[in-house]
């Protein structure tokens, strides 16, 4: 008999799932130096992504000076094993010739700097599967998603700090919640600290606390949230925005499981599970000199990669059906989703992910009749971006001439709305200028190529002219 889901806050309702199979077939990467300093080294990962260079935070790890810091990536998928450069000073080439991105074979040789490495075998392993569709108010049938529910139904009961990496909409505070509410510690407190809207002047304090008169607005003595979340979890929120010059000091209390507030003498003991969030690419930023190594591999003890919503089939449905059975217990009522609506959903990109699939149902369940039909949906048209600000606001405007839509959303969503859209303008101008050519365009801007190239495909911005 299928098994019956409880109740869920999230979504309020509840599904029937037969448990599927137990593992899936997964490509296993080996690689083996064969020239170079390193000549003799050899790795086996079954992982999506595994990345080469100098920095240690790479799976392999060269000693060649001639060899970027985090050089070249292996993305595996049921389509093969595709190696991209990223954006290296002295290239990557696969049989004598440069390369950007290439599918390789079983024996081919990548060429990088003074080394040479063999692609071996893309060996099939068994990768264990959860037989639930659901890790707290995170839903998915799909293999990618049982995979994840796998490793966190392990990892769940531990005290390691775990990273959990994913694109914007995916749902790692959900994670970070479920792993709080599945450990011995779900009965302490769960504190959230987003560190991509810690105002830099007030970031210190809000990691260690202060006393009163320590700084100018410290009225009264006030705990960080590191006490805050003893005997609890702790979820550090977007942990690529927190200023360099503050991870030694977060690195500290890692390691020291102890805060000294500002303007105190005393030092305080605190006992919290970290559990830490990025959309960014840390090991790139490690490279770039953006993030520090030694705090990376300190929240990294265990990783999560959260797949993007495109890569996870009929989820995308599954999920789509939750947020309508939600309508339906707040409002009594709601459409049913037709086939061509389907059809269209799973046709989708969903560069918002999650979050974005169900701003797109909320929107059809109130404007559509009995059933959803794919103009409902209002896919590929996306709505229009807020004005510049401007020093009065126009009528039917919020506050400095943004609509006031905006700040009937969540903080982080408004915030991100229009950092998306700055950054969706901002790059379409330059890649203009520069004629599509990607590298010219981050040399203009200050970052790397392949951040770039990784913005255009997220953000949707037109890819007419640009160098591939």
């Amino acid at each position: 008999m299928p098994s019956k889901r409880p109740e869920d806050p999230e979504f309020g309702l509840t599904t029937t799932f037969q448990p599927p199979t137990a593992s899936r077939q997964a490509r296993r990467v080996i690689l083996r130096v064969t020239e170079g300093p390193d000549e003799g080294a050899q790795i086996q990962v079954t992982r999506s992504r595994l990345t080469i260079g100098r920095a240690s935070v790479n799976d392999l790890v060269l000693n060649d000076t001639s060899v970027s810091g985090v050089h070249a990536e292996l993305l595996v998928d049921r389509r093969g094993i595709l190696l991209r450069d990223l954006g290296s000073t002295n290239g990557t080439q696969v049989q004598g010739v440069r390369i950007r991105e290439v599918w390789l074979d079983p024996g081919s040789n990548i060429q990088i700097g003074k080394t040479t490495i063999n692609f071996l075998a893309a060996d099939e392993v068994d990768v264990p599967l959860s037989r639930s569709d659901h890790f707290g108010a995170l839903y998915g049938a799909s293999t990618t998603m049982r995979e994840v529910f796998a490793i966190l139904e392990r990892i769940a009961g531990t005290e390691m700090s775990v990273l959990i990496q994913g694109e914007t909409g995916t749902g790692k505070e959900l994670v970070a919640r479920a792993l709080h509410d599945e450990s011995p510690r779900r009965r302490g407190p769960f504190v959230v600290l987003d560190c991509g809207s810690l105002p830099r002047e007030l970031a210190e304090a809000s990691i260690l606390g202060h006393k009163k008169g320590s700084f100018t607005g410290a009225t009264s003595d006030r705990a960080g949230a590191f006490e805050e979340a003893n005997r609890g979890t702790l979820f550090l929120d977007e942990i690529g925005e927190l200023p360099l010059e503050l991870q030694p000091k977060l690195l500290r209390v890692l390691d020291r499981r102890e805060v000294q507030r500002l303007g105190e003498h005393q030092v305080r003991k605190v006992d919290a599970r970290v559990v830490a969030a990025t959309h960014r690419d840390l090991r790139a930023m490690v490279s770039r000199g953006e993030f520090r190594e030694d705090l990376y591999f300190r929240l990294s003890v265990m990783g999560v990669e959260l797949p993007p919503l495109r890569d996870r089939g009929e989820d995308v449905i599954m999920i789509a059906e939750r947020f309508l059975d939600a309508f339906r217990a707040i409002r009594g009522q709601a459409p049913t989703l037709g086939i061509p609506a389907r059809t269209a959903l799973l046709a989708e990109r969903w560069p918002g992910n999650v979050r974005e699939l169900k701003n797109t149902i909320e929107r059809a369940a109130y404007l559509a009749g009995a059933t959803i039909e794919p103009s409902d949906l209002h896919l590929g048209r996306r709505p229009p971006p807020p004005p510049p600000p401007s020093a009065s606001a126009e009528p039917g405007q919020g506050h400095g001439g943004f609509p006031e839509e905006l700040f009937a959303s969540p903080f982080k969503t408004a915030k991100q709305e229009l950092i998306d859209e700055f950054e969706r303008r901002y790059f379409a101008r330059l890649l203009t200028q520069t004629g599509g050519n990607l590298s010219r365009a981050a040399a203009e801007a200050g970052i790397t190529r392949y951040y770039l190239r990784e913005l255009v495909k997220r953000l949707n911005i037109p890819r007419s002219g640009v160098e591939k």
